[in-house]
């Protein structure tokens, strides 16, 4: 968001010919210019207020705070682990969100630190390896039993 700043270089006549000239001015909008960051706080709640306001109008504004606020000061207005989890909460723990989440988690763990979060996934993957060889004999044992019943 930039602030309109006129340019008081140039020549502007306006103001010499507006009706009350002179007169001292007292426009809302003159009241309305924030002078810290508490009247502008306030300011943005009664804007974000307003029922007719867009998410895609608000989303972007934000997103250009927190970063503004992050390369001032090296780290985030909120705290993200908590920011995740209400997220997370509002929308009931979705399943594939959360697997994603952790799989991500567990690669950047292992890029950072060279070495996987988790100890070795090998119980778990012979166990689905035996699983598998279950069902084959299984299979192959129900094969046999059809053919004896045919011949």
């Amino acid at each position: 968001m930039k602030l309109y700043k006129r340019n008081n270089a140039a020549l502007n006549a306006e103001p010499e010919f507006e009706p009350g000239h002179g007169e001292e001015r007292d426009s809302t909008a003159e009241k309305r210019i924030p002078k810290d960051l508490d009247q502008l706080g306030a300011l943005a709640i009664e804007l974000l207020n307003d029922k007719n306001l867009e998410v895609s109008k608000v989303r972007p504004f934000f997103w250009s705070l927190v970063e503004a606020y992050v390369d001032r000061f090296q780290l985030y207005p909120f705290d993200v682990s908590k920011a995740l989890f209400s997220h997370l909460e509002l929308n009931d723990y979705p399943k594939d969100q959360m697997e994603k989440l952790v799989k991500q988690l567990e690669s950047q763990y292992e890029k950072a630190h060279g070495r996987p979060l988790r100890k070795s996934a090998g119980p778990i993957e012979r166990k689905d390896m035996m699983d598998e060889e279950m069902e084959r004999l299984r299979d192959s044992l129900k094969y046999a039993a059809m053919v004896d019943k045919i011949e």
